[in-house]
């Protein structure tokens, strides 16, 4: 019986606790369902211009702008907010008039900002960033860059402000920004005429040369970029014709190659090189007039093109990069003045047809000016004659006269016999009344003077001597002005 009366006691137990519990449950339940959350309304400025005054940081990658998102009272719980950004209705927005004309839409792929953003409790606002790429502002530098940030899809019951979904955010680039420190990109050849050849800015071989323009960057340098170099014919033809590019002509594009159209700053480098090749016959077939070629910078894949100093205009003389010494030999105007021996072996660039004919395999030094033909001797160091001459083969040198005039001309030539023939022109005319035999010197390296008396006109020609017949040596020619 007494056992009986144990089981009663914890059943009654067990059934005194269940209904304790429950009753706690219902009160709790109803406390719950009284309690609310009222939700928020959620607004932005409509629109917000960013520049002097405005908060913002800015370092050498990046523009960074606070956005601020207003709720009408304190945050009652966490909740997200959706953001997109909108680049295709600046175009409206100019022509509504909510801003100016010449407003630049930021463009894609060049700022960021957050995909949603989390909202805590307990709070009136939340500001969130958007990251504006520093090289996008300073391409646009000086004028006004817009974006409209949306928010959408408030959570937990909250809703956005009617008309106040949006904002608009105008950059004033050149408040933003301190134009001594914008970076820029410009042909550092402080001048836009670039002459050449000067200042070592080209290399040559025996049939082409090849130009090196410097590019420049103003500011701190970084991560690697392009600009393009771009061929301007049209400007050539302009400063032609008002006078800004005298003695010149427009150098077709066909006659010459552009290594590195888009050129590229190695990463932490403020310099680059635009690189141009071309023939010396191309260039040399052109009398008179200076070849010139212009290019302009343009499409930087990183900051902007200044305003100076983007285009330049590259005059090249022609006469000089045909020349051994990259000037003509001078022949010098002064009564009795005895000029510089013209050498055998210094004979002019341009390659075979243009600087010289030879008819025949390279003799005597295989090494010298290769890939050219001309048969230069090794019996001279330094070199200077060429042997194994033979008919209706030449040479060219170019040369300034310093004055018109009468002058003595030495040619030096030596052989074992008396069959050597040759001729003498200036500008493909002839100087020296015809075919001269020179003399049997008893050996091909025992040159020796065989004078005559020439009539020469100031300013630059191209001198060539012309064998005729026969094998002598030649090892150059020297002139004295006599009158």
């Amino acid at each position: 019986m007494k056992k009986i009366f144990i089981q009663l006691q914890l059943v009654f137990i067990g059934l005194t606790a269940i209904l304790i519990s429950s009753c706690k449950r219902e009160s709790l339940d109803n406390v719950l369902s009284k309690e609310t959350y009222p939700g928020v309304t959620v607004a932005m400025t409509t629109k917000t211009e960013i520049g002097t005054g405005s908060s913002f940081t800015l370092n050498g990658l990046e523009l960074k702008v606070p956005v601020t998102i207003n709720f009408s009272s304190e945050t009652t719980r966490a909740f997200t907010i959706q953001l997109q950004s909108k680049t295709d209705t600046i175009a409206q927005l100019i022509t509504a008039g909510q801003l100016p004309v010449g407003t630049v839409p930021l463009a894609e792929g060049v700022f960021t900002l957050p995909p949603v953003v989390n909202v805590p409790i307990g709070v009136k606002s939340f500001t969130f960033e958007v990251a504006v790429s520093r090289s996008f502002l300073e391409i646009q530098y000086g004028k006004k860059i817009a974006l409209v940030v949306k928010i959408e899809n408030p959570s937990k019951g909250n809703s956005i402000e009617t008309g106040k979904n949006a904002a608009i955010l105008v950059m004033n680039t050149n408040q933003l920004i301190d134009e001594a420190s914008v970076h820029t990109i410009y042909f550092g050849t402080g001048n836009m005429i670039f002459n050449v050849p000067s200042a070592n800015n080209f290399s040559k071989g025996s049939e082409d040369i090849t130009i090196s323009v410097p590019i420049q960057l103003q500011g701190e340098p970084g991560a690697e970029f392009t600009v393009d170099a771009v061929t301007s014919p049209d400007s050539v033809t302009k400063y032609i014709n008002n006078g800004t590019l005298p003695n010149s002509v427009l150098y077709p594009a066909s006659n010459f190659s552009v290594i590195n159209s888009k050129v590229r700053f190695e990463p932490n480098s403020s310099k680059a090189t635009l690189t141009i090749t071309t023939k010396i016959l191309k260039l040399i077939t052109i009398i008179n007039k200076m070849p010139t070629i212009a290019f302009a910078l343009k499409s930087p894949s990183k900051f902007q093109v200044a305003p100076k100093l983007h285009t330049v205009y590259l005059v090249i003389d022609q006469g000089a990069f045909r020349s051994y010494y990259d000037a003509p030999f001078l022949i010098k105007g002064a009564i009795n003045a005895v000029s510089d021996p013209i050498y055998a072996a210094y004979y002019d660039f341009g390659g075979e047809g243009v600087a010289y004919h030879d008819d025949n395999g390279k003799s005597g030094d295989g090494n010298w000016r290769i890939p050219d033909m001309v048969d230069v001797s090794g019996d001279y160091n330094p070199r200077t004659a060429i042997g194994w001459t033979a008919a209706n083969e030449w040479v060219t040198y170019t040369v300034y006269v310093e004055e018109s005039g009468t002058y003595q001309m030495d040619m030096y030539f030596g052989a074992s016999n008396s069959n050597g023939r040759y001729s003498v022109f200036m500008d493909n005319v002839d100087i020296n009344g015809g075919i001269k035999t020179s003399q049997n010197t008893g050996a091909h390296n025992n040159q020796k003077s065989h004078l005559s008396t020439v009539t020469l006109t100031k300013g630059r020609h191209v001198f060539k001597v012309f064998f005729n017949g026969g094998d002598p040596d030649y090892r150059g020619t020297i002139f004295t002005r006599k009158s």
